[in-house]
């Protein structure tokens, strides 16, 4: 008895092994951070952001992903005073991946993101940075588009908030990539 079991066993961890595959994201596009610019004479709120992302899919659709985010730099300024904002992220979570016909799918991620957003000043002569890091929620859906079994295109909006001094903002990075997997 004990045999058959270890035999069943065996088939489920090799079935579930043919279906595992690592896969690695390349994306690059618009970013976007929710920031409050009262009173600024200048405020530029988006900028240019890329992805790197690693997965691990287990097979039915479901991945656990980590990547990084750089969402630009983001400015304000206001007569002698400038401010540059820059955040980053490093994110964990989970990804579905549902397929809307034989080459186009839809991915649905879920998870949470270490976000460190550096702040820069300039006052007349004198500068200044600093930065701060908090966990916060990261979200992400896209639209995919197979050309081969091992590469697919991929249209997506990845969404989580930047926090400094206490003010916090949105960010978001749509953007166009594509997926390899090995």
């Amino acid at each position: 008895m004990m045999k058959k079991h270890a035999i069943v066993l065996a088939a489920l961890i090799g079935a579930a092994s043919a279906q595992a595959q690592v896969y690695g994201t390349v994306a690059g596009g618009a970013t976007h951070l929710g920031m409050d610019c009262t009173g600024a004479t200048s405020c530029d709120t988006s900028g240019t952001g890329v992805k790197l992302v690693g997965g691990y899919e287990f097979g039915n659709g479901f991945s656990l992903e980590a990547g990084y985010i750089g969402f630009g730099k983001f400015r304000a300024a206001d007569g002698t005073v400038g401010l540059t904002v820059k955040p980053t992220a490093i994110t964990l979570g989970g990804a579905f991946a549902l397929p809307l016909g034989s080459d186009w799918g839809m991915n649905v991620r879920l998870g949470v993101a270490q976000v460190k957003t550096k702040a820069s000043a300039t006052v007349g002569a004198l500068s200044g940075s600093d930065s701060e890091s908090k966990a916060k929620v990261y979200a992400g859906v896209g639209v995919t588009y197979a050309i081969s079994k091992t590469v697919k295109f991929e249209l997506g909006v990845d969404s989580t908030q930047a926090e400094f001094a206490g003010e916090k903002g949105t960010l978001r990075l749509i953007s166009l990539g594509a997926t390899f997997a090995f």
